[in-house]
C-alpha cells in the first residue's frame, strides 16, 4: 500500500492542491470583489474541480510508471508494482477525474474545460507511451501538462463569468482582464520552465539505464557537457523570468516580500547551476532533482504576495 501511494506522487499531488486553492483565494476572488459581490462558482464546485485536477495529475504519475518502471523506482524509491494494477488504476484516476470536471463543466455550462481534461489525459497516455523517450520532445510535452494545469482556474473562471454574467464582463476594463491574464502566464512559464528542468534532471540521472534500455533522450543522445549547458540556460531562463516578474510587480509588492521571493526563488537555481557543474555521481542529480521539486512550493507564496495585483491599472 505504501509503494502504491509513493506511485501516485503524494508531493506533487499536495502541491496542486494548495496551488489551486492559493489561486482562488488571492486571485481569483481578490478579482470578483473589485466587480461583483459573489463569485460565480462556490467554493464547494471549485473544490471538486480541484479534486479533479489532482486526480488527473495522479493519473499522469501513474501511467508514466507503467512505462518506465525503472526510473519509477529510482526516482520514487518504489518497489516494482505490478503493471496490470497500474493501468487500472490510471482508468479509474482519470475516469473520476474526467466525471467530476465533467459535473463541473456542464453546470456552468464551461464545456472548454473538460474538454481540456480529455486532452491532459489523452496527452498523458501518448506522452508516456511514446513521447517520453524522444529527444526534448518529451521534457517540453511534460512541462506543457504542467503549465496547462496551472492555467485551467482561469479558464474555468473567464468562461463561467462569460456565460453567466456577460452583462458585467463588458464593463470590465479590458486591462484588468490583461492583469489577470498576464499573472496566469507568469505562472504557467513559471511551472512550464521549472518542469522541463527538473524532467531533462531526471534523464540526465537516468542516463545509464535509458542507454541500456534504448531510449533516446537529450542526455543519451548530447552527454554530459550538452546536457548541463542546456540545464544551465534553462535555470537562467527561469532566474530572469522570475527577476521580470518582481520587477513588473515592485510598485504594489513590499520590499521584504521581493527579498523573500529572490530567496526561495531564484537563490535556489542559482546553487541548483552551481551544484550542477560539480556533480560526479548519480546520487547528485537525484539530489539536485528532489531540489527542484521544492522550488514548486515557493510559488505559493509568489501567488500570496499577488493577492493586491488589482490595486494597479497596469501590469
Amino acid at each position: 500500500m505504501k509503494a502504491y501511494f509513493k506511485l501516485l506522487g503524494w508531493q506533487s499531488l499536495l502541491i496542486v492542491f494548495l496551488l489551486s486553492l492559493i489561486i482562488r483565494v488571492s486571485l481569483i476572488l481578490p478579482f470578483y470583489n473589485i466587480y461583483f459581490p459573489m463569485t460565480i462558482l462556490p467554493s464547494s464546485d471549485y473544490l471538486l474541480f480541484t479534486f479533479a485536477i489532482v486526480l488527473l495529475m495522479a493519473g499522469l504519475n501513474v501511467i508514466c510508471s507503467y512505462f518506465d518502471t525503472k526510473m519509477s523506482d529510482i526516482l520514487q524509491q518504489t518497489s516494482s508494482l505490478d503493471n496490470g494494477k497500474k493501468l487500472r488504476m490510471f482508468y479509474v484516476l482519470t475516469i473520476v477525474g474526467l466525471v467530476a470536471l465533467g459535473f463541473v463543466s456542464f453546470k456552468y455550462r464551461v464545456w472548454q474545460i473538460v474538454a481540456l481534461g480529455l486532452v491532459f489525459v489523452g496527452l498523458s497516455y501518448i506522452y508516456a507511451y511514446k513521447y517520453k523517450r524522444q529527444v526534448l520532445v518529451g521534457n517540453l510535452t511534460l512541462s506543457f501538462l504542467y503549465a496547462l494545469l496551472i492555467f485551467m482556474p482561469f479558464l474555468l473562471e473567464f468562461f463561467a463569468f462569460t456565460h453567466y454574467q456577460s452583462e458585467i464582463l463588458i464593463k470590465i476594463p479590458v486591462a484588468t482582464w490583461l492583469i489577470l491574464f498576464k499573472v496566469f502566464v507568469f505562472l504557467a512559464l513559471y511551472v512550464f520552465v521549472l518542469t522541463f528542468i527538473r524532467d531533462v534532471t531526471a534523464d540526465f540521472a537516468n542516463m545509464e539505464q535509458n542507454q541500456k534500455d534504448g531510449f533516446s533522450t537529450f542526455a543519451t543522445k548530447y552527454k554530459d557537457k550538452k546536457t548541463t549547458n542546456l540545464l544551465i540556460f534553462s535555470s537562467i531562463l527561469f532566474m530572469l523570468i522570475n527577476a521580470f516578474y518582481l520587477y513588473a510587480t515592485s510598485d504594489y509588492i513590499d520590499i521584504i516580500h521581493i527579498i523573500i521571493l529572490i530567496i526561495i526563488n531564484i537563490c535556489p537555481l542559482i546553487y541548483y547551476v552551481f551544484s550542477l557543474s560539480k556533480v560526479k555521481r548519480m546520487e547528485d542529480l537525484v539530489v539536485l532533482y528532489q531540489l527542484l521539486g521544492m522550488i514548486y512550493i515557493s510559488l505559493i507564496f509568489t501567488i500570496h504576495f499577488s493577492q493586491n495585483i488589482f490595486s494597479i491599472d497596469v501590469l
